[in-house]
């Protein structure tokens, strides 16, 4: 096996939809165009909950052994408090639940379906039943909070399942359960398949690996398949994936004019696309416009623009205390603000009671009596969204007399 998988299963949005991006990416990579992505302070903090989930599974720890620790993960030094703790909890003990013995951090070898490729799997166990025939699990905690990760068709899940399945001899079982931990975008997230299920996709990762071999790709722009994709670091970022965004643009703006481009009415699937992909347009033209400003600053400006100076920032104090010295000589309490309570998140972390902590169990017990949620805003999301259809029927006959 190779050092770093190709085709790996956190790149499986990528490269089975974007057949083309794998050879572009070597070849980007080959001419130093294009560089592994820079560690963040937000994955390094993702590596180090992976790291205390792994020990708690491995070694029957809780989550709050290791509060106070300080974890290093890529070059990032991190603390593991109390709120990590209560993230990683709940995910813990569902795995549990389910076994006292689980793979934790197994490299799985996906070569029967992608030859000499490979890959991680956080947690996997298979349960096994002396009546039915058995359940393979697998869990994948995603601790980033931006993004929202389902488990309902997730391939990456997929390729761990079958790795998995592999891994520890090809089992008979009835079922597949693909599980996302994400406690801070969504929670425990499941989806159930069955075997033959899993088995048909690999067939279909069999069939996208010898097109690739076999040099029959396509450029296959989408948000999952660019999301993360390389190419979009490379000078002048990704071509075909611009044509697509610019075609949407363009229909959604009839003013905008794209040469070589009629244009398509904005009606069913098309201006759903469109939807789908607003927030991907918005950020590639706000990407366009920050390369022509540094275009413009470096005196090499796109033609026909330039850059001027801005309008004046907001007004602010240099010296914050002497201002509020005078302010409150001057003013006296009308200087100040009213106070305002802290939000619900900040009280639940200094009220509500936890294993090492006592907090105020009386306060938070009372709290709980008048907290109030309101329901969330209809919003659009795909139809396999694992939440029901929402449907408010407008009555045409309101305006007639009973």
């Amino acid at each position: 096996m190779t050092a770093h998988a190709r085709l790996s299963p956190s790149g499986c949005d990528r490269w089975s939809t974007c057949t083309a991006s794998v050879a572009l990416i070597d070849k980007l990579r080959g001419d130093g165009e294009i560089v592994d992505r820079d560690a963040s302070e937000w994955s390094a903090e993702g590596t180090v909950a992976h790291e205390v989930r792994e020990m708690c599974l491995a070694f029957g720890l809780d989550p709050q052994s290791f509060v106070g620790a300080t974890i290093s993960a890529d070059g990032f030094t991190y603390v593991v408090d109390d709120e990590m703790a209560g993230h990683l909890q709940p995910g813990i003990d569902w795995v549990r639940e389910h076994t006292s013995n689980p793979h934790v951090e197994i490299k799985v070898d996906l070569t029967p379906w992608l030859p000499d490729q490979f890959g991680t799997c956080d947690t996997g166990w298979l349960s096994i039943d002396i009546i039915e025939l058995d359940t393979l699990y697998i869990s994948d905690l995603k601790y980033g909070a931006g993004v929202s990760v389902d488990a309902i068709g997730n391939k990456q899940l997929r390729l761990y399942g079958l790795g998995m399945w592999h891994f520890l001899g090809r089992p008979r079982v009835e079922r597949i359960v693909l599980n996302i931990d994400q406690p801070r975008a969504g929670g425990m997230k499941y989806w159930d398949i069955t075997l033959d299920e899993l088995l048909a996709f690999g067939e279909e990762m069999k069939a996208v690996y010898a097109k690739i071999v076999a040099g029959d790709v396509e450029f296959k722009p989408s948000h999952k398949a660019c999301r993360w994709c390389e190419v979009r670091q490379a000078p002048g970022g990704c071509a075909p994936r611009d044509r697509w965004l610019m075609e949407m643009a363009a229909d959604a703006c009839p003013t905008f004019k794209l040469p070589g481009y009629e244009g398509q009415n904005l009606v069913g699937a098309r201006r759903w696309l469109v939807v789908q992909n607003a927030s991907d347009i918005r950020a590639r033209l706000a990407e366009l416009h920050e390369e022509s400003l540094l275009a413009a600053l470096n005196g090499k400006p796109d033609p026909g623009s330039k850059a001027v100076e801005g309008d004046l920032g907001d007004r602010r104090f240099k010296d914050t205390k002497k201002a509020e010295a005078l302010l409150t000589a001057a003013l006296g309490d009308k200087a100040y603000k009213p106070r305002e309570l802290i939000g619900i998140g900040e009280i639940e972390r200094l009220v509500k009671p936890g294993r090492k902590k006592a907090g105020h169990p009386d306060t938070w017990a009372d709290l709980q009596k008048i907290l109030d949620r309101p329901p969330g805003k209809p919003k659009l999301v795909p139809e396999d969204h694992q939440r029901p259809a929402l449907v408010r029927w407008e009555d045409d006959f309101d305006d007639l007399d009973p």
